[in-house]
């Protein structure tokens, strides 16, 4: 079998597997990328920063290209699960492409500095299983461009995420500023509505289509999108109320602490 001249394997697969490390490598020599974070941030530290512009860059163009695809395609006359497209492949290579080299680098931080997430690490090995089962078993035949777009849409939030990683990174004048909490509220609401809301519109889309609940919808789809769609529905909750905990603790002790030390005063 040829794999290059494969339908399973699309061109952004092998270009995400390309580009994404040589990016990783160009922004590791540059001074310009390492003045971004303090004189005395370790090797660590970035390593880490070049490995978020990679994964802000990659969450750009996914949110980019899977808007074109929900707003190019006329839904009321094409099927939501059916409709053939090149962008749907496109867009399941990028992402698979990005979170393989993105997971080795998750390891590779493990073994060089001994630090690592393993909700990070499952969240990337569960993300691919499902990528590699949609190129590989289920084909290009039946390759549901609205899921795949509104997936791509879980992205906005991403460069959030990590715009706010290298504002504390810079010291606790951030830490302690109104424009931390800002942030943080942004990433909250970004979060969920791109991440949760999306799951949940993408139940409200089917039934319209089937003429059903949104709550019945998933059972009539296939496993193919029921198993998907309800894993990242399940773990982005997680994700979100972890997000949610830190923002209500951050909050809590900016405004309320403060407003307490001034009474005591």
């Amino acid at each position: 079998m040829d794999l290059l001249n494969s339908p399973h394997i699309p061109p952004s697969l092998i270009g995400a597997l390309t580009v994404y490390p040589l990016l990783f490598g160009t922004l590791g020599r540059m001074p310009a990328i390492r003045a971004i974070l303090p004189p005395k941030a370790d090797t660590q530290k970035q390593y880490h920063l070049c490995n978020k512009i990679v994964a802000s860059v990659h969450s750009t163009i996914m949110t980019i290209s899977g808007l074109y695809l929900l707003l190019s395609v006329d839904w009321t006359k094409n099927d939501i699960s059916t409709y053939k497209t090149a962008m749907t492949p496109f867009l399941v290579g990028l992402e698979l492409g990005y979170l393989t080299q993105d997971t080795a680098f998750e390891f590779y931080q493990r073994a060089q500095f001994g630090v690592g997430s393993n909700l990070i690490l499952f969240h990337h090995v569960a993300v691919i299983l499902g990528s590699v089962y949609y190129l590989y078993a289920l084909t290009l035949t039946n390759p549901g461009p609205y899921f795949i777009g509104m997936l791509s849409l879980m992205n906005m939030s991403t460069p959030i995420l990590h715009f706010r990683w290298v504002l504390q990174s810079r010291g606790r004048t951030f830490v302690n500023s109104k424009l931390k909490r800002f942030i943080d509220t942004a990433l909250m609401v970004t979060y969920f509505w791109c991440r949760i809301f999306g799951n949940w519109w993408m139940g409200v889309a089917i039934g319209a289509k089937l003429g059903m609940s949104w709550y019945e919808a998933p059972m009539h789809i296939g496993k193919k999108f029921t198993i998907t769609t309800t894993t990242m529905f399940f773990m982005n909750v997680v994700w979100w109320l972890i997000l949610a905990k830190q923002w209500v603790k951050s909050v809590k002790g900016f405004y309320f602490s403060k407003h307490s030390a001034k009474k005591s005063e």
